[in-house]
């Protein structure tokens, strides 16, 4: 069907012409002998549907190689298929087709060329992340075993560094997971109030540091999900919500609720929230805002949360609150599990 319409564009002037044609011999025929019109008019008609049906299988024949020819070519690439594409067309379009041919080529090595450096890139960072792990668990090593022999303070201010340093290199590791071509996914049932506590814990530094408050309210809810993807996850949002809770009198809220047959995990803080304008773009890769308290974000941290969380067939909203200034709450919902079994 779409060789016909393609050849009805580029023959409808042929049309056109073998009409006119006709219709003058008609007429001529008319004028000298009106009884052969008949006999005139049938052969002139057959004579016109043979042309023009050779003419349709002809040129019908041409299109399919040359469509042949041109998928082999962008598949393959080479300059055989190319020879072999440029063999079909016209002569007239050969010249601008070599130097579309050489551009092609240029830009094919160019490409390749970029693809190779952005993997090497990855490598490296990839295998930088996995040598920083070997100082952090030395710095925890540490921090474990000599805790007693430093103070309060410097305990403190090295849990918080170490967490800071801690979550970076997992954001880096995270990403880069999510550049793989195959990313493995391990689901099972897990309790999302434990999995929160952990995370809690793990995040008590930084909080400490910052003087948040933490309001929780986890109802014992199981959901089927990766657990280190999810534990992943809910780092980001307690992150978001510690940089920008209020800064005197910060305080954190979660909660996990069961909403008809879903699960909820809330995690919201007490700071300006969002301006209107940047609401729909908070979980793009990059988008700080307009907010000056988020000039200094990163904008990873929220684009990394969604796009595990659409891998993992959770909801990502942001709470109605958070647009109008009245802090800012970010729901995950998760699908349907009875949590009754």
């Amino acid at each position: 069907m779409r060789i016909m319409k393609n050849l009805l564009h580029k023959t409808g002037h042929w049309l056109f012409l073998f009409l006119i044609t006709d219709l003058v011999f008609f007429f001529v025929t008319w004028l000298l002998n009106p009884g052969m019109l008949k006999s005139v008019g049938l052969f002139l008609l057959l004579f016109t549907a043979i042309a023009l049906t050779a003419g349709y299988l002809i040129e019908a024949r041409n299109q399919k190689k040359m469509l042949a020819a041109m998928e082999n070519f962008l598949e393959d690439g080479d300059e055989e298929a190319f020879r072999q594409l440029s063999s079909l067309m016209k002569a007239s379009l050969q010249p601008a087709a070599e130097q579309l041919y050489e551009r092609f080529t240029g830009l094919a090595e160019t490409i390749n060329e970029k693809q190779l450096g952005l993997e090497n890139y990855r490598d490296y960072i990839e295998a930088w992340t996995h040598e920083m792990k070997t100082p952090l668990s030395l710095a925890a090593l540490v921090m474990g075993n000599h805790g007693e022999e430093m103070s309060p303070y410097v305990l403190s201010r090295m849990g918080y560094i170490f967490h800071l340093i801690s979550e970076d290199v997992e954001r880096i590791l995270y990403y880069a997971r999510l550049q793989a071509d195959h990313v493995d996914y391990h689901f099972s049932k897990v309790r999302l109030d434990e999995c929160v506590s952990l995370v809690l814990s793990d995040f008590g530094p930084y909080m400490e540091e910052k003087n948040i408050a933490v309001f929780s309210d986890l109802k014992p809810l199981t959901v089927v999900t990766d657990q280190k993807v999810l534990r992943f996850m809910i780092s980001q949002l307690l992150s978001n919500a510690v940089k920008y809770a209020a800064p005197q009198k910060g305080e954190i809220r979660l909660a996990i609720k069961k909403s008809s047959d879903k699960t909820i995990l809330s995690v919201s803080d007490n700071g300006k929230g969002v301006l209107p304008e940047d609401a729909p773009f908070i979980f793009d890769k990059g988008f700080t805002g307009n907010h000056k308290n988020r000039q200094n974000a990163t904008g990873m941290g929220l684009y990394l949360l969604k796009k595990f969380a659409d891998a993992m067939c959770v909801e990502v909203s942001l709470d109605d609150k958070s647009v109008l200034g009245e802090g800012f709450c970010i729901e995950l919902v998760f699908p349907g599990y009875n949590n009754d079994k």
